[in-house]
Protein backbone atom coordinates (compact mmCIF):
# COMPACT_ATOMS: atom_id res chain seq x y z
CA UNK A 1 0.00 0.00 0.00
CA UNK A 2 2.81 2.41 0.87
CA UNK A 3 4.50 1.69 -2.46
CA UNK A 4 1.27 2.45 -4.37
CA UNK A 5 0.84 5.66 -2.43
CA UNK A 6 4.42 6.70 -3.19
CA UNK A 7 3.95 5.94 -6.91
CA UNK A 8 0.74 7.99 -6.99
CA UNK A 9 2.49 10.88 -5.25
CA UNK A 10 5.37 10.74 -7.74
CA UNK A 11 2.90 10.69 -10.64
CA UNK A 12 1.13 13.77 -9.29
CA UNK A 13 4.44 15.61 -8.85
CA UNK A 14 5.56 14.54 -12.32
CA UNK A 15 2.37 15.80 -13.95
CA UNK A 16 2.52 19.00 -11.91
CA UNK A 17 6.04 19.67 -13.22
CA UNK A 18 4.83 19.01 -16.78
CA UNK A 19 1.98 21.47 -16.34
CA UNK A 20 4.30 24.08 -14.82
CA UNK A 21 6.60 23.71 -17.84
CA UNK A 22 3.65 24.31 -20.19
CA UNK A 23 2.56 27.37 -18.22
CA UNK A 24 6.10 28.78 -18.21
CA UNK A 25 6.38 28.15 -21.93
CA UNK A 26 3.10 30.01 -22.49
CA UNK A 27 4.28 32.98 -20.42
CA UNK A 28 7.51 33.20 -22.40
CA UNK A 29 5.61 32.95 -25.69
CA UNK A 30 3.14 35.65 -24.65
CA UNK A 31 5.94 38.02 -23.64
CA UNK A 32 7.75 37.33 -26.91
CA UNK A 33 4.62 38.00 -28.93
CA UNK A 34 4.20 41.28 -27.08
CA UNK A 35 7.76 42.23 -28.02
CA UNK A 36 7.14 41.29 -31.66
CA UNK A 37 3.98 43.43 -31.66
CA UNK A 38 5.83 46.40 -30.21
CA UNK A 39 8.55 46.02 -32.83
CA UNK A 40 5.93 45.95 -35.58
CA UNK A 41 4.23 49.08 -34.29
CA UNK A 42 7.56 50.91 -33.94
CA UNK A 43 8.54 49.95 -37.49
CA UNK A 44 5.16 51.04 -38.87
CA UNK A 45 5.42 54.37 -37.06
CA UNK A 46 8.97 54.95 -38.36
CA UNK A 47 7.92 53.99 -41.89
CA UNK A 48 5.02 56.42 -41.76
CA UNK A 49 7.30 59.22 -40.56
CA UNK A 50 9.85 58.44 -43.28
CA UNK A 51 7.15 58.35 -45.97
CA UNK A 52 5.73 61.67 -44.76
CA UNK A 53 9.18 63.24 -44.87
CA UNK A 54 9.76 61.83 -48.36
CA UNK A 55 6.46 63.24 -49.62
CA UNK A 56 7.36 66.65 -48.25
CA UNK A 57 10.69 66.38 -50.05
CA UNK A 58 8.91 65.79 -53.36
CA UNK A 59 7.18 69.15 -53.09
CA UNK A 60 10.54 70.93 -53.40
CA UNK A 61 11.50 69.11 -56.62
CA UNK A 62 12.17 71.39 -59.58
CA UNK A 63 12.83 68.91 -62.39
CA UNK A 64 11.98 65.35 -63.43
CA UNK A 65 15.63 64.37 -63.00
CA UNK A 66 15.66 65.66 -59.46
CA UNK A 67 12.37 63.84 -58.78
CA UNK A 68 13.69 60.48 -59.99
CA UNK A 69 16.91 60.92 -58.05
CA UNK A 70 14.98 61.66 -54.86
CA UNK A 71 12.57 58.82 -55.59
CA UNK A 72 15.45 56.36 -56.01
CA UNK A 73 17.05 57.51 -52.75
CA UNK A 74 13.78 57.19 -50.85
CA UNK A 75 13.06 53.79 -52.38
CA UNK A 76 16.51 52.52 -51.41
CA UNK A 77 16.07 53.78 -47.83
CA UNK A 78 12.66 52.12 -47.59
CA UNK A 79 13.98 48.84 -49.00
CA UNK A 80 16.99 48.84 -46.66
CA UNK A 81 14.75 49.54 -43.67
CA UNK A 82 12.40 46.71 -44.66
CA UNK A 83 15.29 44.26 -45.05
CA UNK A 84 16.73 45.28 -41.68
CA UNK A 85 13.34 44.93 -39.99
CA UNK A 86 12.78 41.52 -41.55
CA UNK A 87 16.16 40.38 -40.28
CA UNK A 88 15.45 41.73 -36.80
CA UNK A 89 12.02 40.09 -36.74
CA UNK A 90 13.48 36.77 -37.88
CA UNK A 91 16.04 36.89 -35.08
CA UNK A 92 13.31 37.68 -32.54
CA UNK A 93 11.15 34.80 -33.78
CA UNK A 94 14.05 32.33 -33.55
CA UNK A 95 14.86 33.52 -30.03
CA UNK A 96 11.19 33.37 -29.03
CA UNK A 97 10.87 29.83 -30.37
CA UNK A 98 13.98 28.63 -28.57
CA UNK A 99 13.09 30.38 -25.30
CA UNK A 100 9.46 29.26 -25.26
CA UNK A 101 10.29 25.62 -25.96
CA UNK A 102 13.11 25.45 -23.41
CA UNK A 103 10.85 24.51 -20.43
CA UNK A 104 9.16 21.80 -22.48
CA UNK A 105 12.48 20.54 -23.79
CA UNK A 106 13.75 20.30 -20.22
CA UNK A 107 10.73 18.22 -19.25
CA UNK A 108 11.24 15.94 -22.25
CA UNK A 109 14.80 15.38 -21.03
CA UNK A 110 13.49 14.44 -17.58
CA UNK A 111 10.90 12.10 -19.10
CA UNK A 112 13.52 10.49 -21.32
CA UNK A 113 15.89 9.92 -18.41
CA UNK A 114 13.08 8.43 -16.28
CA UNK A 115 12.08 6.10 -19.11
CA UNK A 116 15.67 4.93 -19.52
CA UNK A 117 15.94 4.33 -15.78
CA UNK A 118 12.70 2.31 -15.71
Amino acid sequence: MAKSSKLAEEAVEFNKANLEALVESGKIAAKGMETLGQEGVAFARKSFEDTTAALKGYTAVKSPTEFFKLYAENSKKAFDAAVAQTSKTSELVVKLTNDSFAPISNRVSVITSKMKAA
